[in-house]
């Protein structure tokens, strides 16, 4: 692989926490958590149209929901099921709050409505007068409600499968300032995504876009967004990473340092955490600190 040569000294690291920053919701998957019973988070247990409610037990992907954007009806979402992902949950004019699986009609479109403070109203984009609320402590005890009843019950924190901390690291640092001679090195280095899990990924799509999402919009998101779509093209998990070698020659009188853009998913499910590793570059400096010209750190 080719590598690019200019320079900087600190290790820099970005956090995107959902709490500090927009969550991005289109394509992102999350755990639904009420807000009066702050405790119990969403889930489906079953195939049928009243097989979900809610759990306080624990975390599985059965409790995981994407946010599926339809293509015209703008803030409007599918709310689907990651372990059963033909069910997605719908306002039924009769029957309140179901589970369906069948044709994709308005009644199972949602809007995401900030409360200002970290929460969301989850109101019907076709009944538009409900919204999802917790009606009791039992796990059943979950339906369409009224906007009139402005109750904390009806209010919810999505909590996104991962959370994205991007770093710049140290490959390799040496400090040739003091030698009288070139120096010869050959580096291994690692490209691609490492799971720290064996277990096999249910649904490499929701896996890719959750990603995705928890990187966000900063100035390297497009650059781990291609590695993403590169690596989980393969079906094989086993190639989602590759070692690589580089060699190059350490001139005399220069300090040079070779840094990496690194992506470390950490899941809410552990097994689902991650590292995504990209770029590479050389940095070349005649004194102890380097520049950045190029601007390959990633910076807040």
């Amino acid at each position: 692989m080719a590598f690019l040569g200019v320079s900087f000294l600190l290790l820099t690291s970005l956090l995107f926490l959902f709490g500090d920053c927009e969550l991005v919701l289109d394509n992102n998957e999350v755990f639904i958590y009420n807000r009066y019973y702050h405790k119990a988070r969403i889930a489906q247990w079953g195939t049928g149209h009243l097989s979900f409610g809610t759990t306080e037990h624990g975390i599985q992907d059965t409790q995981l929901w994407l946010l599926e954007p339809h293509p015209y009806q703008d803030g409007c979402y599918y709310i689907k099921n990651e372990a059963y992902d033909w069910m997605r949950l719908a306002a039924h004019h009769r029957n309140g709050l179901i589970s369906w699986d069948g044709a994709h009609w308005d009644d199972q479109l949602w809007r995401f409505e900030p409360t200002g403070d970290g929460f969301y109203y989850i109101r019907n984009c076709y009944l538009t007068d409900y919204r999802i609320g917790k009606t009791g402590v039992g796990a059943r005890d979950i339906n369409t409600v009224r906007l009139a009843d402005a109750s904390t019950k009806q209010q919810w924190k999505l909590v996104p499968r991962f959370e994205a901390e991007i770093f710049t690291d140290d490959v390799f640092h040496f400090d040739n300032r003091q030698g009288s001679t070139p120096i010869i090195r050959t580096i291994s280095y690692t490209t691609g995504l490492k799971r720290t899990s064996t277990k096999t990924v249910r649904n490499k799509m929701t896996l890719k876009t959750s990603m995705s999402a928890s990187i966000g919009g900063n100035s390297a998101s497009a650059e781990f967004s291609a590695e993403l779509e590169n690596t989980l093209t393969s079906s094989s998990e086993s190639t989602w990473s590759k070692t690589e070698t580089m060699k190059f020659t350490i001139p005399a009188h220069k300090n040079v340092k070779v840094m990496q853009h690194k992506v470390n998913f950490k899941g809410v499910i552990p097994a689902d955490s991650a590292t995504l590793m990209t770029q590479v570059k050389l940095f070349e400096s005649d004194s102890a600190t380097f520049s950045d010209p190029d601007g390959f750190i990633v910076k807040s």
